[in-house]
């Protein structure tokens, strides 16, 4: 049984049904999240974040709303996006906390960024758990 195969047959599953629209709410609430940050609601004004966070909760902003409906509708195409950006939003910190102080220049930030990767690795933990087992 392939991957695909594998993630077409859990979304059928109440178990990651249930799991898939909780991860749709964190979706939407990391879209209200960036949507605060583009409007200059929450930390400082936008012109004073660095290029690189003004850049991401640009792309972030769309891709949590279609991420958010996509897992609400149990769709295996965001399933699979969901997965490539969890290992994505893993690498990238990883790299910039680990090569460069250029996204995180203050204790606040590295906490913030510690707390990405184990959520995120959290997350990604508990889908592969609820995945139903090979037969």
């Amino acid at each position: 049984m392939t991957w695909v195969e594998r993630v077409q047959e859990a979304i059928s599953t109440r178990r990651v049904s249930i799991f898939l629209k909780a991860l749709a709410v964190f979706c939407l609430v990391g879209a209200l999240s960036h949507l605060a940050g583009i409007l200059g609601l929450v930390g400082p004004a936008r012109v004073s974040k660095p290029l690189l966070f003004r850049i991401a909760d640009s792309v972030l902003l769309p891709t949590n709303l279609v991420l958010a409906w996509g897992l609400w509708r149990n769709r295996a195409w965001a399933v699979f996006a969901w997965l490539a950006a969890m290992l994505f939003l893993q690498v990238i910190p990883i790299l910039f906390l680990l090569l460069t102080d250029a996204f995180a220049t203050d204790p606040m930030q590295q906490r913030a960024f510690y707390g990405l990767l184990a959520g995120n690795a959290t997350l990604l933990a508990l889908f592969l758990l609820l995945l139903p087992r090979k037969k």
